[in-house]
């Protein structure tokens, strides 16, 4: 059952996850207004644990929701509207990117 209540947008970019003064490079797999997934291993941090996730120049404070073998699933928290707006230019732009990838149809 899928829980999210906002649209996720499917990436694949580097991002940097920071618990308890220790940091590792992930690879974002999806982002929304209200949160994210990034493909890490489970063992580096538990559910609940609170930190930061590096997007770009956009530092998210986030919450630990879930863990699964390759993947940590993540919640915005205490969000700042400089930070939303970062996170919501982000998503657009990747996209952006993606439609222009598309191939054109010709009818």
């Amino acid at each position: 059952m899928d829980r999210r209540r906002t649209h996720r947008q499917p990436m694949c970019c580097g991002a940097r996850l920071e618990f308890a003064g220790r940091a590792w490079s992930v690879n974002l797999l999806d982002l929304s207004e209200g949160g994210a997934g990034v493909q890490a291993l489970p063992d580096i941090v538990a559910v609940g644990a609170e930190g930061h996730l590096i997007i770009d120049t956009a530092v998210a404070p986030v919450r630990v929701i879930s863990v699964a073998p390759d993947r940590v699933g993540l919640a915005f928290v205490r969000l700042t509207p400089h930070i939303a707006f970062a996170i919501a230019s982000i998503s657009a732009h990747t996209a952006q990117d993606r439609r222009a990838l598309e191939p054109v149809s010709q009818n």
